[in-house]
Parts: C-alpha cells; sequence; structure tokens
C-alpha cells in the first residue's frame, strides 16, 4: 500500500461526497474559480520514526478546509454544522491508495476544529506503520563448490 497526502485527498472526497452533498472537492486550495462550498486537505506536519522489524511509524498532520461564501448571514451555522457530521464519520474512512484493489480502515487521531472568519478548519493526525520497499539483489548463479576433506594417517 501507498500512503500519500494526494492517495488520502482522494479517499477522503469519494467518502465525504455522499456525507456532504453540494460540496466541491479540490485537490489543492489554489483552484481559481472554485464552486462554494468547497473542501480541500491540507498537510500540516509529517515526521517519522524508526520502529522494529523494519517499519516506521508515519505521522501525517492534515487539514481539512472547508469553504463557503463569505457574505451569507448562516455562514456560522453552515460551518458549524460541516464540523458536526465531520465528527460523526471521521474516526475511521476507507483508504484506497489507486495502485491496489478494495480499501482499507485508517484510523484519526487528535480530532479538532475550529471555525475562522473565512473557513472551517478540521485537524487531524493519521498514524501508520509502514515500511520502505527495498531492492535486494538475487542470488544469479552458485560457485562451485570445493571442498576437501583430509584424513591424517592412521586416524580414521
Amino acid at each position: 500500500m501507498n500512503l500519500t497526502v494526494n492517495t488520502i485527498a482522494l479517499s477522503l472526497a469519494n467518502y465525504l461526497k455522499p456525507l456532504l452533498p453540494g460540496v466541491m472537492f479540490l485537490q489543492n486550495p489554489a483552484q481559481q474559480g472554485a464552486k462554494m462550498p468547497c473542501m480541500f486537505l491540507q498537510q500540516r506536519y509529517s515526521n517519522v520514526e524508526i520502529q522494529t522489524g523494519g517499519y516506521f511509524l508515519r505521522t501525517i498532520g492534515l487539514d481539512l478546509t472547508y469553504l463557503d461564501d463569505y457574505n451569507l448571514p448562516d455562514l456560522q451555522e453552515r460551518y458549524q454544522t460541516a464540523a458536526e457530521t465531520l465528527d460523526l464519520v471521521m474516526e475511521t474512512f476507507p483508504y484506497n491508495d489507486g495502485a491496489n484493489e478494495g480499501t482499507t480502515l485508517i484510523r484519526t487521531h487528535d480530532r479538532e476544529w475550529r471555525i475562522d472568519l473565512d473557513a472551517l478548519h478540521y485537524k487531524f493526525e493519521i498514524q501508520e506503520r509502514v515500511s520502505i520497499p527495498k531492492e535486494y539483489v538475487k542470488m544469479q548463479t552458485i560457485q562451485e563448490l570445493n571442498e576437501e576433506v583430509k584424513i591424517k594417517n592412521g586416524e580414521n
């Protein structure tokens, strides 16, 4: 399984689309002419810790940002409704890396949300044990083995 921010964003968009109808999911915040309401994912931080057995603990801090038209009279209520919807469904989400069939459930940690004047920021963290695939040089041929056993005089 390949774990990247782009594949996480795509998996989240596919998962949240039926739960937040009418919301346009963008790949990044720099989309000109985006139709409101919209949502995009930003990476806040990432770190990797070595673990036993050739594994690493990869921690990714993410910010799911929800934007709506700034001049709406019920903007605060819309952001709060979206945040409460996310709270109910974001404990886990189905993840697909695009290379393999099927999905894997990814658990989110440290979920919190904040409403600014212009956006809802739903922050969470993903902690996954990963391994980095290594290419090993496989043995091409086996060399001839010539071992000799010498027997000393008088001994069997």
